[in-house]
């Protein structure tokens, strides 16, 4: 693995209302792409379907970095994710919290190597991961609001 010097670097997404008659669908800009999001049945996929699926995505991604790094080859994979959400809070206020309360993460993969190794693999991916990272560990987050 080679040492390479990284900087920080500065991810910026902007999300603006899909329509007026729509107040809860929205479409956010990240880079060159939209990204649309709905609320939970709605004609999108939801924000917090949207972070299971960016833990998947990073999984995928982290994966193929880690096993090129490990000289192993991956024919296939799958990734499974659960959470386990209670919406008291967010509709009305009141419950124990609004985010997940457990996310649960299975990874089939394919491939020629051993199970300890994969094991070991996937243990790296845990690591590297930013997405799990920033769902295992508190964030700092400074918000403002602005009027328009």
């Amino acid at each position: 693995m080679s040492k390479v010097s990284y900087k920080d670097q500065q991810v910026t997404v902007v999300g603006t209302r899909a329509s007026p008659d729509k107040p809860l669908k929205m479409v956010v800009k990240a880079g060159a792409y939209e990204i649309v999001l709905d609320k939970v049945g709605g004609e999108a996929p939801s924000p917090i379907e949207y972070l299971l699926a960016s833990h998947a995505g990073c999984i995928n991604i982290v994966g193929e970095i880690v096993a090129k790094d490990m000289n192993i080859k991956i024919s296939d994979l799958k990734v499974e994710i659960v959470g386990v959400f209670n919406p008291s809070k967010l509709m009305t206020g009141v419950g124990e919290r609004a985010g997940y309360r457990e996310i649960s993460v299975k990874v089939f993969v394919k491939s020629e190597a051993s199970a300890e190794t994969l094991r070991e693999w996937f243990s790296k991916i845990r690591e590297r991961c930013p997405i799990e990272d920033n769902l295992a560990n508190p964030t700092p987050i400074k918000s403002e609001i602005v009027k328009l």
